[in-house]
């Protein structure tokens, strides 16, 4: 017993062509039965072919189907339209009043086996089908085999040859017609699958979109908040940097600068600004630089000293140099600072004191 199970599927076309192959047999049938009778009735030497040309039609049109039914689709085509196009010929030879209908014979043809072959196959088909027409025309009107038949019996052989035509043109129709219908409600469902897919999209790009602005909205209200804390701090690093540098007036023309900390390059710049704005702002004649809180003078931090002491004489005024510690005195002897202008003392008090014992700014 032949297992079922691995039978390949079949598709809408070789279903449709199946179908079809159904009613090309029930016409093959109709054709020997009108055929077999004519020929009893009459003996005619022409229907006798006829008959024996329905019969081969018959087989091969059953063997078309059985292929077709096997998923040989392409071959069950060529098939059928070998068998229709010989059917054909055969009728024209033995009865050739019938050419106006056999001529019908290519374009079932060509009809039958558009939606099953290529471009390529097609157009050999078409031009196959052309000389197929020419040589039913030149058969039924220059060859002529046998006696014609008698009106009484060619009528209704003929009434009976258009009925089965006709039938199998309207199959063709009814089938190009499910066809079409069937391709149009495909183009629906994927119309409206585009359109469901359009839909979402376009939700989910607004979604992204509004997603986007909030994000661009929290972003730059950070930006305005990161914004106005660098002001902020940037205030406060003023603030602190005039507070690390402060400049206290001791009378109306002394003042006053106590330097705390490790000292840099930066810190040095606003010392001098500092020192020389207080002394335009007074117009002090003593300034004093008490470096008690400092450290450490290395090279760097002692020439930029020296460079603010040279600034300050320059505007006038005498500046003293207080809070020398011996390992300050040491390091700026090691560093060679000439410091031999500048009157220095070991504390502030020291300098303060010699203030107040001249009576006078130092």
């Amino acid at each position: 017993m032949l297992s079922t199970q691995h039978r390949p599927q079949q598709t809408d076309e070789n279903r449709q062509l199946h179908q079809f192959l159904f009613w090309a047999v029930l016409t093959a049938v109709g054709a020997v039965v009108v055929y077999t009778v004519g020929w009893f009735l009459t003996a005619s030497p022409s229907l006798l072919l006829l008959t024996i040309g329905s019969i081969v039609l018959l087989i091969l049109e059953l063997y078309a189907r059985w292929l077709n039914a096997h998923h040989a689709t392409t071959a069950a085509v060529y098939l059928f339209c070998a068998a229709v196009a010989l059917f054909a010929i055969v009728n024209v030879l033995a009865v050739p009043d019938f050419l106006p209908v056999l001529l019908l014979g290519p374009v079932i043809i060509l009809i039958v086996v558009q939606p099953y072959l290529s471009r390529k196959a097609l157009q050999i088909i078409s031009a196959a089908m052309v000389g197929l027409a020419i040589t039913l025309t030149s058969l039924g009107v220059y060859v002529q085999l046998y006696t014609p038949l008698p009106p009484t019996i060619r009528n209704p052989i003929l009434i009976a040859l258009v009925t089965l035509t006709t039938i199998v043109l309207l199959v063709l129709i009814w089938q190009n017609d499910q066809r079409i219908m069937t391709v149009l409600q495909q183009r629906e469902a994927s119309n409206r699958e585009l359109q469901a897919i359009r839909e979402r999209l376009e939700e989910e790009v607004a979604e992204r979109t509004r997603d986007l602005q909030q994000a661009l909205a929290q972003l730059e209200t950070q930006v305005a908040e990161q914004r106005q804390m660098r002001l902020a701090l940037e205030q406060q690093r003023e603030v602190i940097r005039s507070l690390s540098v402060p400049v206290l007036p001791v009378s109306h023309a002394t003042l006053v600068m106590p330097l705390v900390g490790a000292l840099d390059e930066q810190r040095m710049t606003m010392v001098k600004q500092q020192a020389l704005t207080a002394i335009q702002a007074m117009q002090a004649r003593t300034f004093i630089i008490d470096v008690t809180g400092v450290p450490v003078i290395d090279h760097t931090i002692a020439g930029e000293l020296v460079g603010i002491m040279r600034a300050i004489r320059l505007m006038g005024t005498k500046v003293v140099l207080a809070g020398i510690r011996p390992e300050v005195a040491e390091s700026l002897v090691a560093a060679q600072i000439d410091l031999d202008r500048v009157q220095s003392f070991a504390t502030l008090q020291d300098a303060l004191q010699r203030a107040i014992t001249d009576g006078q700014p130092i």
